[in-house]
């Protein structure tokens, strides 16, 4: 009997430990439009005399991340991706929390680097998700807290 209760205190503990650095920023996000236009004016890939057409900026609003306590999913344009991950506290100086992505068995390669995504707060409300490879497109968009 006290193994048992032994047992169960550790489960609970652990449960009460688990994805603990990703929950304050589980949520629904916006692609901040302007802010993501400024970060990409920055790195060269837009100019800033450059209007964003108004058939983009619409495709562009419709955008959203959603990180819930164990996936995260984009919906662009009607299109749905979730990822897997498991977190753990930021291995980047600036970092707030690493999402470790979580392939699927089939997806998996046997000697493949780690893929993760760091949450950078940019502002109130406001993150960035930076590749563990560097500059890859995901870090180029700034998201506003919605829900």
């Amino acid at each position: 009997m006290k193994y048992t209760l032994l047992f169960a205190s550790f489960l609970l503990i652990g449960f009460g430990f688990t994805q603990k650095h990703v929950a304050p920023f589980t949520g629904t996000y916006q692609l901040d439009i302007d802010e993501t236009n400024k970060v990409m004016i920055e790195r060269g890939m837009a100019s800033a005399d450059e209007k964003i057409p108004e058939n983009v900026r619409k495709q562009m609003e419709s955008i959203t991340l959603k990180i819930k306590k164990e996936s995260i999913s984009m919906n662009m344009m009607g299109n749905v991706r979730d990822m897997k991950f498991s977190d753990r506290a930021s291995t980047r100086k600036d970092g707030e929390c690493d999402l470790v992505l979580i392939l699927d068995k089939g997806k998996a390669v046997e000697g493949a680097k780690e893929k993760s995504l760091t949450i950078m707060i940019t502002g109130e409300g406001k993150i960035q998700l930076k590749s563990a490879e560097g500059n890859q497109d995901m870090d180029n968009f700034i998201w506003s807290r919605i829900e």
